[in-house]
């Protein structure tokens, strides 16, 4: 018994203690990405910049976008070393973790919701259309658009197996897509 509850205790003070303090933001935190695998938390807040920090809490450097790219709301980070980041009006910038914009689209959508595949090479959005969409990382090429839902996507989540997209719509329901990167990835190197 006493064993059990210093295993309790021990838990409980690792968990009521931070690890580190990461500062630099002047207005609030509104997206957060971890990427563990590389050690780096990328955040962006209300009106400012996105950025970069170990996991130690060390300030690495800022994302800088293009002029139209004011207010972060999404961000996904990749093993691979890329940022996605969802910016207000339709706005998505692509950056490396060295601060390198690789690229930037616009979408006519307002996205509330997007992943990137386990491997970074698919980004999966979904917004007020109710429409998912999978593009392509490195270039932003859209690769498929699923049938659209009866109301705005709000919430996405995927498979342990990537074979199923969940989403979470405005009215209240759940809708299940079936998945397949694999024949993406084997249709595009076929095709060029």
């Amino acid at each position: 018994m006493l064993h059990s509850q210093t295993l309790v205790c021990f838990i409980s003070a690792a968990f009521t203690t931070p690890r580190a303090i990461l500062t630099g933001h002047d207005c609030e935190v509104t997206c957060v990405s971890v990427c563990a695998e590389l050690g780096l938390v990328i955040s962006g807040s209300k009106e400012g910049p996105c950025l970069i920090h170990s996991m130690n809490g060390d300030l690495l450097r800022t994302l800088e976008g293009p002029e139209r790219c004011l207010r972060p709301r999404l961000i996904q980070s990749s093993t691979e070393g890329h940022c996605m980041i969802y910016y207000d009006k339709g706005q998505f910038c692509l950056f490396s973790v060295n601060g390198k914009l690789l690229r930037h689209m616009e979408v006519e959508d307002s996205v509330k919701a997007m992943l990137l595949s386990r491997d970074g090479q698919y980004l999966l959005t979904g917004g007020d259309g109710g429409v998912v969409s999978v593009w392509q990382v490195y270039d932003l090429k859209q690769l498929f658009t699923y049938p659209g839902c009866d109301a705005g996507i709000r919430s996405m989540a995927m498979s342990h197996d990537q074979r199923c997209i969940i989403t979470g719509m405005a009215s209240g329901s759940i809708v299940l897509f079936y998945n397949d990167f694999n024949r993406w990835h084997h249709e595009y190197q076929t095709r060029y």
